[in-house]
């Protein structure tokens, strides 16, 4: 079968790799479709994977085969899946934080969603999988499950309520879901990005209801008089710049919360211990969703609670991937989709 494999010189080159072969607790998919995900292009970027290594999670396939030990699936049904599977026992799932247990960590889709076939788990098809109802939403809108299971996790954690006013740095897929969240929530929302664009595109989808862009000369004036000269309530960090990482101790109020939802690529940055402490700063990582968050943003897009259909602005096949993955990497694609 074909996969887009990572090269260290060409990011991706299309490869015949070996069918996957499934045992009694596993299934078959045939993949229908898969998003391209931040993370893909950071391990892309930063060289984070092995050559040959197929890359892709957020997938959409329909069940060809299964294992005599699967039940409750059946062959030709469509889901949605996601990629880790915690599991549930450990102390780190006991308390919550499922995506440091080291059955999630370990736990993948086989070999990788850019790929016609991918095989999962018992465990996949217990925990994470999702049944597509004929006539609901497209698939390219029900693969948004896992990023936006992401995106809700960071919102629960950060504790959003109507009282707040949240700035989100970055307007990327990922910064837009959020805000999107946030409104739902009942905060005044903000954002901030480099394009223009972006902004526009945050306000049509309703993911925020004000934005200004990063460069502007106004910024630190337009955040004082936002916030009554406090700074924002909490912030999100949807952006990997470096200045965004500045920034968003300037534009949270003393006592505010900054939520980490991206990584820089220079990994000796880092907030400052003396900001942290004398203005009681609260600073969380949030980076992959609990089975649960899964769960109720499946829902929220099969019942049309949530809307995303406008952040795919790019469905390209698998074989041209390699020649339009630069759209990404360029700031030229909101959200790319992959199929066959």
């Amino acid at each position: 079968m074909l996969a887009a494999t990572y090269d260290k010189l060409k990011r991706l080159k299309i490869t015949d790799v070996p069918m996957p072969e499934i045992n009694n607790d596993e299934a078959l998919l045939k993949t229908n479709v898969c998003g391209v995900c931040g993370s893909d292009l950071v391990k892309m970027k930063s060289n984070l994977v092995s050559e040959g290594t197929v890359l892709g999670h957020e997938v959409v396939g329909t069940i060809v085969e299964m294992g005599k030990h699967i039940k409750n699936w059946s062959v030709g049904q469509k889901v949605v899946v996601a990629h880790h599977v915690p599991c549930m026992g450990c102390h780190f799932c006991k308390c919550g934080n499922y995506s440091m247990c080291n059955q999630f960590k370990n736990t993948n889709i086989i070999p990788g969603g850019f790929s016609e076939f991918v095989k999962v788990s018992r465990g996949h098809l217990e925990q994470t999988t999702f049944l597509i109802p004929k006539g609901t939403v497209s698939d390219y809108e029900i693969a948004l499950t896992e990023p936006l299971a992401c995106c809700l996790r960071a919102v629960q954690r950060a504790q959003v309520s109507t009282s707040n006013l949240i700035l989100i740095c970055g307007l990327g897929s990922i910064g837009i879901m959020i805000g999107k969240l946030c409104i739902q929530k009942g905060a005044h929302t903000f954002g901030i990005d480099l394009l223009e664009d972006r902004i526009a595109i945050s306000k049509e989808m309703n993911a925020i209801q004000e934005g200004i862009q990063a460069s502007s000369k106004n910024l630190d004036e337009w955040v004082r008089e936002k916030t009554e000269g406090r700074g924002f309530d909490t912030l999100f960090l949807a952006s990997g710049s470096e200045k965004s990482l500045a920034d968003s101790l300037k534009y949270v109020r003393a006592g505010g919360k900054v939520v980490v939802f991206t990584s820089i690529f220079n990994d000796e940055k880092g907030f400052p211990n003396n900001e942290i402490y004398y203005r009681e700063l609260t600073v969380l990582g949030s980076y992959s969703p609990s089975p649960i968050c899964l769960k109720e943003s499946y829902q929220m897009i099969i019942t049309g609670k949530i809307k995303l259909k406008s952040l795919i602005t790019d469905i390209v096949k698998l074989n041209d991937l390699p020649k339009e993955i630069d759209k990404c990497f360029n700031n030229k694609s909101l959200k790319m989709m992959v199929e066959p």
